[in-house]
């Protein structure tokens, strides 16, 4: 069953999902029939948005929908020759903004952690309350420390445009915010990587290894100003 993870509120391009026997026109003229797309909330939010469904140019366009609910689509195709068929799609919507305490930008989204992990990993690690969403605020907290983290080892070293984080950065937040998702520890292949990026902090910290980008703007010294003063010889000096 396809997944995705939604910004509640968005509007989110969705491609039609395949069904044995059935051809893309098959399904899409289908999902053109309101009546056979069908959206079912899980009732986890109570009093949820409703996720509102809508097939435009032959993809599904998705509105709507409220932070920490998840929806499955249910699409029923039928065609000439009398087959039938249907899919699922299953929406996870979350409030992926977040920001540092101090208000300081995101260097890496939810959506970027997500899609180096994937859902149903972030799902499994995030997922304390067991019922099969990823929970926002752990994952919000450990980016946030990941991310601090990264902060105090590069103060100094290179100035960081929010809107073009370097991949290498990206990555050392993204092992970093993953191990700390095992408040009790974590296994051993992740615990690794967050070890190796700690290392490469260091080597960044020390001058080792370099981002490939501009570092940090030194303060500039206040400019010495000298004031030329009249000669009191001048007038002494005439004729020399």
């Amino acid at each position: 069953m396809q997944r995705i993870l939604m910004q509640p509120g968005s509007i989110t391009a969705c491609a039609l999902p395949a069904i044995a026997g059935m051809s893309a026109n098959d399904v899409a003229q289908s999902a053109a029939d309101g009546a056979n797309v069908i959206v079912d909330a899980r009732g986890l939010v109570v009093g949820g948005a409703a996720l509102v469904v809508q097939l435009v140019d032959g993809a599904l366009r998705l509105s709507g929908g409220s932070s920490g609910e998840i929806y499955l689509i249910t699409i029923k195709a039928s065609n000439l020759a009398g087959l039938s068929g249907e899919a699922e799609i299953e929406v996870e919507c979350l409030d992926q903004s977040w920001s540092m305490p101090d208000g300081g930008a995101a260097w890496l989204t939810v959506a970027q952690f997500v899609a180096r992990f994937g859902h149903e990993e972030v799902v499994r690690m995030s997922d304390l309350r067991g019922d099969g969403r990823i929970d926002r605020d752990l994952l919000v907290n450990a980016l946030i420390d990941a991310q601090a983290i990264a902060e105090a080892h590069i103060k100094g070293v290179a100035a960081i445009d929010a809107g073009a984080v370097p991949a290498l950065l990206q990555g050392i937040i993204a092992d970093l915010a993953r191990a700390r998702l095992y408040p009790g520890g974590a296994p051993e292949g992740i615990d690794a990587q967050a070890r190796m990026a700690m290392r490469n902090l260091e080597k960044l910290q020390s001058g080792g290894a370099k981002l490939g980008m501009a570092s940090a703007a030194e303060p500039e010294a206040a400019p010495i100003l000298i004031r030329k003063k009249p000669s009191r010889y001048a007038d002494d000096l005439k004729g020399y």
